[in-house]
């Protein structure tokens, strides 16, 4: 009886390209809005998946799923006082615009 090994995977170098800081700060931000507009699991899911390919980049996928992803989470507004918001809804709202009438004697 003899024993057959197999070969040894093809050794990993560790020389791809990280993505540029101004990329991964993006990514994060968006993670960090998702769980603002997006409240619960939903939101939780998102925020990962952006706070993972902001960490690990292309690597994970090259389908250009994630970066448009993080382009709508951008885009899309939070609900002032909504759900996930850290201040109450009337420190949102802006100041009513107040017309100074003039006196003129």
């Amino acid at each position: 009886m003899t024993i057959k090994l197999f070969p040894a995977p093809p050794r990993i170098h560790g020389d791809a390209e990280a993505l540029p800081p101004h990329e991964r700060s993006r990514f994060r931000a968006a993670a960090w809005h998702a769980r603002r507009i997006y409240p619960g699991p939903l939101g939780e899911l998102v925020s990962r998946e952006l706070s993972a390919y902001a960490e690990f980049g292309y690597r994970l996928s090259n389908d250009g799923l994630i970066p448009r992803l993080a382009t709508a989470v951008l885009a899309t507004r939070a609900d002032p006082g909504g759900p996930g918001s850290t201040l109450p809804c009337h420190q949102h709202r802006p100041e009513p615009a107040t017309r100074h009438a003039s006196r003129v004697p």
